[in-house]
């Protein structure tokens, strides 16, 4: 590592300068087992969080605790990142970016936990306000677009937002498609 990994410093970045924050991020050069480790922490906190929150509140119609359990969940959410960061990866080097799938991970993980405070925040706002939710979540939903697109820009080193945005629309959308024919695939093979 090059320097100290100052977790409040990084993720008040993050959420003000993200492309400096994944250059910073990408700068510590982290091991695969950090990675992993952020990477795992992040979606079992996140995974809790949700399942936690859609048993206190109960809303209209269909729930997350009616549809899966933590245990499938958190599982199919990693996978899923993990296809959706071979397929940025991929499509950033077809549009000459310098992004290995490392460099991907990394920032993607790094992604994770800063949704997870970003819900954490909205979760907070359903408690004290809850009117104002609807607007928070758009907030929330757009503000995590644009530090995605800036996360990509930075590991792929394009310095251009456009080409960032296209570039997470193709691999999310060839990621999400990937996923989607491997569960086809490996649902035919139960049969």
């Amino acid at each position: 590592m090059t320097g100290a990994f100052n977790l409040t410093n990084l993720l008040k970045l993050s959420l003000t300068d993200p492309k400096q924050a994944g250059q910073a991020l990408l700068s510590y050069d982290l091991s695969y087992d950090a990675i992993c480790s952020i990477f795992a922490a992040a979606i079992c906190a996140s995974t809790a969080m949700l399942f936690a929150v859609d048993l206190v509140y109960e809303t209209e119609g269909p729930s997350l605790t009616n549809v899966s359990t933590p245990w499938v969940f958190a599982p199919l959410v990693g996978i899923m990142t993990l296809v959706v960061c071979g397929a940025i990866s991929w499509t950033g080097q077809r549009f000459s970016g310098l992004g290995e799938f490392k460099s991907v991970f990394t920032i993607v993980a790094w992604l994770q936990v800063v949704q997870m405070v970003m819900q954490m925040i909205s979760f907070l706002v359903m408690v004290l306000f809850a009117p104002l939710m609807g607007i928070v979540q758009f907030i929330v939903f757009l503000w995590s677009i644009w530090i995605f697109v800036a996360f990509i820009d930075a590991a792929h080193g394009f310095d251009n937002m456009i080409k960032s945005s296209l570039v997470a629309l193709l691999g999310s959308s060839l990621g999400s498609v990937g996923m989607l024919l491997m569960v086809i695939f490996i649902s035919t093979l139960g049969r």
